[in-house]
């Protein structure tokens, strides 16, 4: 049985009393002792019956943790019989490196979270960041807003844990392990469970009957490089862990030797190489981790501009995957590759379409995009270690109006979207799936 409220906190010296409007004490099953579970967190606390009309829950608490939840708007609870319990949920924290309040301020993600925090009040819920240091270290401290502002205090542990550390290097050491470990350990939901390599996602998908034919050729390791580009003459190299359009190369060969564009290794752009010899021997220079060769796909561009697109899928509240938005990505002038954080713009998908196939065509190339998606976001679901919740998969077309899938993100951008007064609609997926968890959860 579900009700929802409004709860305010207090600090008391020696009692945990919960306030119960009377109309609710005489219609729903609360009983004078109940445990009172917040997140994962939990008090004993003795139900007491107010003389209101209001549709709020008060608690008087000694308990520091407790009296320290901030005031919500809007919370569900849900009565628990069997185990005379008080479940309020959802409690979703996201995970973030940032631990100061001057850091969340100027954080690229700032309005972000300033729209899940009103969007969870808003429906239902309490939403709050947890800063790396406290998740490392189990502090039980994170960030909330106040009303006006974000403040730091202990906070419940949640229901879910929306993993956007932005490190790789951060997410393999020891002491983060341990702490997702004892997340997990606690009956919390992470996601996303960690990065995804690009070699990781092409292995996971190329034996897919559906998606292997949308893969361009790819091979790890560059002893393969001079093979690929005597056989398609165009390349990208991109490296495994790369992300934001950075640590990427294309390489065509000519007859007079090699050109290279590139944007993270040089100033200097584009390169050119009488030999291969020259360019294997620069390469070499720069590529001290992993890279992968791809085969280059002639895709569409817009004023001579790379096209792409990015879909953003999300697991709803039946644990299917659905796409929740997408964007067309042009490139910038001075750039090879379609990515915002590379200065390139978004457009709404069909209209970029519609300058260059039939609205009808359109339709069909933007319906079997997100076919691709959905089959694709399942299959790595399904398929790799850790739970992924949200994907954002980038698409390129050919002339012929064919997807091939580009590249797979476990945490993507928050800027490819089309901005405008409403709550975006990541925002809105990620109070639903963590309704939904907490629901499946608690009953």
């Amino acid at each position: 049985m579900k009700l929802k409220c409004s709860f305010i906190s207090r600090h008391t010296k020696d009692h945990h009393h919960l306030y119960i409007p009377g109309k609710w004490m005489d219609r729903f099953p609360f009983q004078r002792h109940m445990t009172l579970k917040c997140g994962s967190s939990l008090l004993d606390v003795t139900c007491m019956e107010t003389k209101t009309d209001s549709l709020q829950i008060m608690l008087d608490t000694s308990d520091s943790l407790f009296a320290s939840i901030p005031p919500l708007q809007n919370i569900w609870i849900s009565i628990d019989t069997r185990n005379t319990m008080i479940h309020m949920g959802p409690v979703v924290a996201l995970l973030l490196n940032q631990s100061s309040l001057e850091t969340i301020h100027s954080h690229s993600l700032n309005e972000y979270f300033t729209e899940c925090q009103e969007w969870f009040q808003r429906k239902g819920g309490f939403f709050y960041l947890l800063p790396l240091s406290s998740f490392v270290g189990n502090k039980g401290e994170g960030l909330y807003y106040n009303g006006n502002d974000w403040e730091t205090g202990p906070l419940p542990d949640p229901h879910v844990l929306y993993n956007r550390c932005h490190s790789r290097k951060t997410e393999r050491s020891p002491s983060f392990q341990k702490a997702l470990g004892r997340s997990l350990d606690g009956g919390i939901q992470v996601f996303n469970s960690g990065f995804l390599s690009k070699d990781q996602v092409y292995n996971a998908l190329k034996d897919s009957p559906v998606l292997s034919t949308h893969l361009p050729e790819t091979v790890k390791g560059l002893h393969s490089l001079e093979k690929l580009l005597t056989l398609y003459h165009d390349v990208f190299i991109k490296g495994i862990n790369g992300s934001k359009g950075r640590y990427i190369m294309r390489i065509k060969k000519r007859d007079g030797g090699y050109h290279m564009q590139q944007n993270s290794f040089s100033p200097e752009n584009p390169l050119t190489f009488p030999t291969y010899t020259a360019l294997y021997n620069q390469l070499k220079a720069w590529c001290n981790s992993s890279y992968l060769v791809q085969e280059t796909i002639p895709f569409l561009t817009v004023e001579g501009l790379p096209l792409d697109f990015r879909f953003l899928c999300h697991q709803n509240r039946d644990e299917d995957w659905e796409v929740v938005s997408s964007v067309a990505r042009i490139a910038s002038q001075d750039q090879f590759v379609a990515n915002v954080d590379q200065g390139g713009r978004i457009e709404k998908p069909l209209m970029v379409l519609q300058t260059i196939f039939s609205p009808k065509e359109s339709m069909a190339i933007m319906k079997e995009m997100k076919e691709l998606c959905i089959h694709a976001s399942t299959l790595l679901a399904d398929s790799l270690e850790g739970h992924f919740a949200e994907l954002g998969i980038d698409i390129g077309i050919d002339k012929a109006g064919k997807p091939w899938v580009i590249e797979i993100n476990s945490k993507p951008s928050k800027r490819t979207y089309l901005e405008n007064d409403r709550i975006r609609p990541s925002v809105k997926a990620l109070y639903e799936y963590s309704l939904a968890n907490w629901t499946n959860k608690e009953e």
